[in-house]
């Protein structure tokens, strides 16, 4: 029954597997930099990719990112369309050959062929399955949602191919990040404005046509922008274009809030997480405007990529996805306050993770920011898991 249960909509299975991979790979991450902070020998033998920053950056994009969303995307467009992009079987499969992927990435290492080829199969799979039920419904205004992942799958393939090249960790590495930004704003501009006046009791401010286009495809001009690191005025056109989607947040932000925000968690926390977002790409903008490509360059937008990649994974795409699963499976959306905490652990996490390589990448301070996102996705896994895997409390199918 419980196995049914788990793959009867798309939230269920992947969002199993974010926070539960999300947990072990932090733990695992973390570990590392805690042995090296101690400066003793202690003796645990460690898979040669847990001290490998390509696993890390390749696993948090095309492991957590994707199947973040995979599982929103999934069940939001089974709600829009009427239609279910995958059978039970299908999201058996598919989240079978994620898991797969994950392993061979770990035992067999980021030159391996196959785990690449493994990683890409759910991308393409669970992006025609939305794209065949988006065309057959009609809905082109959400077209940008089967083209993100289609679009992982080539770069997922891309960071394998390029491995090796000088550029991996300055450009490359981070391509991944684009496309998941821009379905979390487009998502967040229909969102959080209805929940927003939902609670408040009010009527529904729209973003607008202009702040859904520039959230949607802005970051994906950001990311063809990393395919030509030498064309003229490129640092100049890319602030143009970051600076364009952090006008439109902070538009959005002030026309969206509400006082009634600060009194329900489940709402501030996506407030919380769409700013720290913001701030991760201002703090990347600046490192370019004012460093110009120095060693503070380079310190400053590892910095900014952090946080926006925090803001996104740790705090608005997890607050999302509580939401979800609260709502989706007939429980109260509600926040238990001893779950607030750990969100308070995450933008804490932002802070540390962002602020102290300014003074040095401390292992200790990396050791903790990175035990701190363990800590959260194992409370939330706490807090949802049994939804996940247990039939609607509603008794609706």
């Amino acid at each position: 029954m419980k196995s049914h249960v788990l793959f009867s909509i798309g939230f269920r299975p992947w969002f199993l597997l974010f926070l539960a991979g999300g947990g072990l790979m932090f733990s695992a991450w973390g570990l590392s930099w805690m042995i090296a902070s101690t400066g003793l020998h202690i003796p645990i033998e460690l898979p040669p990719m847990l001290v490998d920053w390509r696993w890390h950056a390749h696993e948090i994009i095309y492991g957590l990112g994707v199947a973040l969303l995979s599982g929103f995307l999934l069940t939001a467009v089974q709600n829009w369309t009427g239609r279910r992009p995958l059978p039970p079987i299908g999201l058996f499969a598919v989240t079978a050959i994620w898991l797969c992927a994950r392993g061979a990435f770990l035992f067999f290492g980021m030159h391996n062929t196959w785990a690449y080829l493994l990683s890409i199969i759910p991308e393409i799979i669970v992006g025609l399955a939305i794209l065949n039920v988006i065309v057959r419904a009609g809905q082109w205004h959400n077209i940008l949602f089967p083209f993100v992942l289609l679009l992982l799958a080539f770069l997922d393939g891309y960071f394998g191919i390029h491995i090796n090249e000088p550029d991996l960790h300055g450009q490359v590495a981070i391509m991944g990040l684009w496309p998941i930004l821009a379905v979390l704003l487009f998502v967040s501009q229909r969102i959080i404005p209805a929940f927003t006046a939902n609670r408040a009791g009010a009527r529904s401010k729209s973003s607008g046509m202009y702040t859904a286009v520039i959230f949607g495809l802005s970051p994906l001009l950001l990311l063809l922008l990393g395919f030509v690191p030498q064309i003229p005025g490129h640092a100049l056109l890319w602030s143009v274009i970051s600076t364009a989607i952090i006008l439109f947040g902070l538009r959005g932000i002030m026309r969206w809030w509400q006082p009634v925000a600060l009194h329900e968690p489940m709402l501030l926390v996506l407030y919380a997480g769409f700013v720290l977002t913001l701030a991760g790409l201002i703090i990347m903008t600046l490192s370019i405007l004012i460093f110009n490509h120095n060693q503070d360059a380079a310190v400053w937008w590892d910095a900014g990529i952090h946080g926006m990649g925090i803001g996104i994974l740790g705090i608005l795409g997890p607050g999302m996805l509580l939401r979800v699963s609260a709502g989706h499976s007939g429980r109260r959306i509600f926040m238990p306050k001893w779950l607030r905490v750990f969100f308070i652990v995450a933008f804490l996490v932002w802070l540390l993770r962002v602020f102290t390589p300014a003074f040095g990448y401390n292992p200790l301070m990396l050791g903790l920011s990175a035990w701190g996102m363990a800590a959260v996705y194992f409370a939330l896994l706490f807090a949802v898991g049994f939804w996940l895997v247990t039939p609607r409390a509603d008794g609706r199918i």
